[in-house]
């Protein structure tokens, strides 16, 4: 996973902290009429109806060049995507996270924009609705602090680095599981196995205090990261 990755991971996870999330989801209403094929959301914020999409997953070496085929089928699912988030009255946030970071922000105080008025005309509960209204305008604190200093592709690598220490942190709060055998030591391009998720490769690699952060893209398209040390037991070479 590259830089801009992490880092915008980071950026939305800060923006939107506080709010319920379900991630790398697909809803039932997700199901493009034209193939039948589930759609994913990276992160979906059912409380506000905000969708993000991050595009540009698959690093910058597999985008350079898609042919027309791919490319034309990719912009059919975008399309569709955002069609039926419209019809649930979801916002739709998506971006190629090697856009340049002003672009993206925009498209973000936008989002928060949309959400806010949505929120204060909608019919939920009074003190709900003062509660969400709230926490979007301590999201937007946080946007306009994260922009203030976000300004070129070269501020990215902090907010990468921070998203770094975040899976870290995560992957330690999960309670241990009993170790099966040995615990394998990860290498780039290893196909490996995990129960939940299926067979994937792994696509990048970090060393954090004797540890590794280990990031796998599985077949299914979907990509996560694990802490070695904590996965060992269950993502195994295959």
């Amino acid at each position: 996973m590259d830089n801009e990755q992490y880092a915008w991971r980071e950026v939305i996870a800060r923006v939107f902290d506080g709010f319920a999330v379900e991630r790398d989801v697909t809803p039932d209403w997700l199901v493009s009429t034209q193939t039948g094929r589930p759609l994913k959301l990276n992160y979906y914020y059912p409380e506000i109806k905000v969708a993000v999409r991050l595009e540009g997953l698959r690093g910058r070496n597999q985008r350079l060049g898609p042919d027309e085929f791919e490319r034309q089928q990719q912009l059919e699912r975008d399309r569709e995507r955002e069609r039926l988030c419209q019809a649930q009255g979801v916002r739709l946030l998506s971006f190629d996270v090697y856009s340049e970071p002003q672009e993206v922000l925009r498209s973000m105080q936008a989002t928060l924009a949309w959400a806010m008025r949505q929120v204060a005309k909608s019919s939920t509960e009074e003190r709900d609705k003062l509660r969400l209204l709230e926490q979007l305008r301590e999201a937007r604190a946080r946007f306009d602090d994260i922009r203030a200093r976000l300004h070129s592709s070269r501020d990215l690598q902090t907010w990468a680095e921070l998203w770094v220490d975040r899976a870290y942190a995560d992957a330690h709060s999960l309670p241990r599981s009993p170790a099966r055998g040995p615990a394998p030591r990860y290498v780039l391009n290893m196909r490996v196995r995990h129960p939940d998720f299926g067979t994937g490769r792994v696509t990048a690699l970090a060393d954090e205090d004797g540890d590794q952060i280990v990031t796998v893209r599985f077949d299914s398209g979907e990509e996560r990261q694990f802490l070695g040390q904590l996965v060992s037991d269950k993502l195994r070479p295959c």
